[in-house]
């Protein structure tokens, strides 16, 4: 009976394998043929600088997914990843979900929007400021002053 599930266990393994290869064999066939475009993988929307977040994201998800790989063959086995390592990819993952909001937030209608808040409360204090000189007018205008 174990031996028929190591069988089974086998094959599931290299089926595995076999579909896992294939979908990073197509996504480079891609990459190759310009379908898929890396070039503004690390930068910013604006595409003026690079992303501090996105390169921190990428190479920490690379480094323990590599690592992940390699101490599991070495040990025929997958291993326990510590705690710690999972803390840190997802403060990594955090800190790129963030600088995503704040990009998202910094857009030319949302500064418009607030350009036209910031308007309005001017506005407002403009006419409470006028209502209160009116007020002190006739008040100076009522005492003779």
């Amino acid at each position: 009976m174990t031996a028929d599930w190591g069988i089974l266990a086998y094959i599931v393994a290299i089926a595995t394998t076999i579909v896992v290869m294939g979908a990073a064999f197509v996504v480079f066939w891609l990459i190759l043929w310009g379908k898929i475009d890396l070039s503004q993988m690390l930068t910013e929307s604006d595409m003026t600088k690079a992303s501090l977040s996105r390169f921190q994201f990428l190479i920490f998800t690379f480094v323990v997914a590599g690592l992940f790989l390699l101490l599991s063959v070495e040990a025929g086995t997958f291993v326990n990843i510590p705690a710690s390592v999972l803390s840190l990819l997802g403060i990594s993952a955090g800190s790129y979900a963030v600088s995503k909001g704040i990009q998202a937030n910094n857009t030319p209608e949302n500064a418009a929007l607030a350009a036209a808040k910031q308007a309005a409360a001017a506005k407002q204090q403009a006419d409470i400021a006028k209502e209160h000189a009116e007020i002190a007018a006739a008040a100076a205008a009522k005492t003779g002053g």
